[in-house]
């Protein structure tokens, strides 16, 4: 299974903004029969920030859901509907997971991290260090990792995807990263594995 995501900027009055975000989710899921998840980035993105989350199989199934779609008069009026709240394009992602990221997806209420960056150049040694990295994380926190190459957009981009009950259940976790020698010692040790200054960390919560 393959994570696609769909990231939209929105805009206007919050509980307005957040019932169009949930019913949109509600009515895809419904109608393509695929869980939707529905975040809300609340750090490290701008504000209004959302995601919809989805489990896939590939490309052939994502052609399916879309073109079921667009024969759906509902799904374009919605699209109308919510034409005021869009504050920029929405942005579509596909990755493929390399460790972990399997299994249900994570329940409302769920708090994630995602870290991002770029491979420099040395993949094989990249991406062995960031499963380590990830199995290692796993240990000290108790709480599973996936682990994402991007299928498109910028080449080399990975992210570290890990979840946590509630917002309390996740600080506790990195708090015991930031503490633990052998965290700070596999950051240390990345080197130039990857691209300086590409790493992006946000923080979200599923809402929907």
């Amino acid at each position: 299974m393959r994570l696609f995501t769909r990231t939209v900027h929105l805009s206007g009055p919050a509980l307005e903004v957040a019932a169009y975000a949930s019913d949109m989710r509600a009515f895809v899921s419904d109608k393509t029969g695929v869980e939707i998840g529905l975040w809300n980035v609340q750090f490290g993105a701008p504000l209004g920030t959302m995601v919809y989350s989805a489990r896939v199989e590939g490309l052939a199934q994502l052609e399916t859901i879309t073109n079921t779609l667009m024969a759906e008069p509902k799904y374009h009026e919605m699209l109308a509907k919510g034409a005021d709240f869009v504050a920029g394009p929405a942005e579509d992602a596909l990755a493929e997971p390399l460790h972990g990221g399997g299994g249900d997806a994570p329940p409302v209420g769920t708090v994630i991290t995602s870290t991002r960056a770029v491979i420099a150049g040395k993949y094989a040694e990249a991406i062995a260090w960031s499963i380590d990295m990830a199995m290692h994380s796993e240990k000290v926190t108790g709480y599973p990792v996936g682990f994402f190459m991007e299928t498109f957009g910028t080449f080399g981009s990975v992210a570290w995807i890990s979840g946590a009950p509630d917002v309390a259940a996740l600080e506790a976790a990195n708090s015991a990263l930031n503490a633990d020698p052998g965290y700070l010692e596999k950051v240390s040790s990345a080197g130039e594995l990857f691209v300086p200054a590409s790493g992006q960390r946000t923080m979200a919560t599923r809402v929907a």
